[in-house]
């Protein structure tokens, strides 16, 4: 059997910074965002390669903006169907080279594409099902006998629920089985 290492986690709470005289209040966005990119970044720079998920193309973009943002160096590009198959391409073998650490993506990434050795799988957002979640979460520890490695970066509160749901039947095996028609 398969066997993972799976966590869900939450982002780190920021600090309330106090408001300076004439400073903008920080926006719910980045309230949400920022703590999320920054445990993002540690967690990427701690792997040689990660692969972080994401369910739409506006968020695989957004993820990634926040964890390029004020950065001496790009740490990941995003990944997914409006990009052209050339620049798509290009992110893969950067990666597999080593010299893109991650790649934010859609489900592009779920199967069969070639990107090297992944030491971990981060999901932002519950994925749509168990077996969305085993397709993307086992490209990381991807050799016969390793472990896949991975995260649940649930956002909202109710996505809570869902991600300790979704780990849950990850571990368990618990995919429905298709029946011949």
């Amino acid at each position: 059997a398969k066997r993972y290492d799976l966590e869900v986690r939450a982002a780190a709470e920021p600090e309330p910074a106090p408001l300076l005289p004439g400073a903008a209040e920080t926006s719910p966005e980045e309230n949400l965002w920022e703590p999320l990119a920054a445990d993002l970044r540690r967690r990427i720079r701690a792997n040689r390669s990660t692969l972080v998920f994401a369910n739409s193309r506006r968020t695989t973009e957004k993820v990634t903006r926040f964890l390029n943002q004020g950065q001496a160096e790009e740490l990941a590009y995003s990944h997914h169907g409006s990009l052209s198959r050339e620049i798509r391409a290009v992110v893969e073998e950067r990666l597999k080279q080593g010299r893109l650490k991650g790649i934010v993506s859609t489900s592009s990434l779920e199967l069969g594409i070639d990107i090297g050795a992944l030491d971990e799988v981060v999901l932002v957002q519950t994925p749509p099902s168990v077996a969305a979640a085993v397709q993307r979460i086992g490209r990381a520890g991807h050799q016969v006998g390793e472990t896949s490695r991975g995260r649940l970066y649930p956002v909202h509160e109710r996505a809570v629920l869902d991600a300790a749901v979704v780990a849950r039947g990850v571990l368990e095996g618990d995919i429905a089985e298709l029946a011949p028609i």
